[in-house]
């Protein structure tokens, strides 16, 4: 499905930040601002930006792009959850990053002529926004607020990258768990019931362990009070679990 931004107002409303999960999730009161990545650019780029996106949803294990096809786009998540996938030569796939509400598939594109160095694929049920990726680079040439912004998210996925790195070197699988799962409980909530986003099978793969293990792990936090049912996950403390 396709969807013209050109009609969504690019100015900027009270309430911002407190209801913005809920808009990313609305197309029909989103905006580019609801975007971290376009949060504090300003109004002229902004609008120009607005103007040359669309919308478009995919059907679950829908594929997005493939590795090696030219970068024709800059792309970012309204909903849903994408997997981010090297592709090697054998055809073996390597778990790079699941993308979800308000982030980049990848960092946005400097050069026309750019190509992606990964594939991405719907988990499930997701709507997306694109920007031509020659008209991104225009308005990044032009654009100090744009550029700014570009740079400060490269800054954070770089942070975050290195706290991935520094997990997978220092944590075991149990503590990798627990800190997957404080990360999905409501906020504000000391007991909780959530539905994991996708199967087990991808949270191993993120988590950088095998299935097996990723079990065990489940079964090591019933002991602090972390029930499981297929998908369904019920949180007893979240004090606990974060400890």
């Amino acid at each position: 499905m396709h969807n013209s931004l050109a009609s969504v107002t690019s100015t900027p409303r009270k309430g911002r930040v407190a209801r913005r999960n809920d808009r990313l999730k609305n197309t029909e009161s989103f905006s580019l601002r609801d975007l971290s990545l376009f949060a504090s650019i300003d109004e002229e780029t902004l609008s120009q930006l607005t103007s040359e996106s669309k919308i478009e949803s995919y059907a679950p294990g829908a594929t997005i792009f493939r590795q090696d096809d030219p970068a024709t786009a800059v792309i970012l998540i309204i909903s849903g959850y994408v997997k981010v996938l090297r592709i090697a030569p054998n055809g073996d796939e390597t778990l790079i990053a699941i993308r979800t509400d308000g982030e980049a598939l990848i960092e946005p594109c400097i050069e026309p002529t750019d190509f992606y160095g990964v594939s991405a694929e719907s988990i499930g049920q997701s709507t997306l926004v694109k920007i031509p990726a020659t008209r991104f680079v225009r308005f990044l040439r032009d654009s100090a607020s744009l550029n700014l912004a570009v740079m400060k998210d490269a800054k954070e996925k770089m942070a975050a990258l290195v706290y991935e790195i520094e997990a997978l070197k220092s944590q075991n699988a149990d503590q990798r768990l627990a800190h997957f799962l404080v990360k999905l409980c409501p906020q504000n909530e000391e007991r909780c019931r959530f539905r994991l986003p996708y199967d087990k099978r991808l949270i191993a793969a993120q988590l950088g362990v095998k299935q097996e293990t990723l079990s065990r792990a489940f079964a090591k936090l019933r002991e602090i009070g972390v029930r499981t049912e297929t998908r369904d996950i019920l949180v007893e403390s979240v004090s606990r679990l974060k400890a």
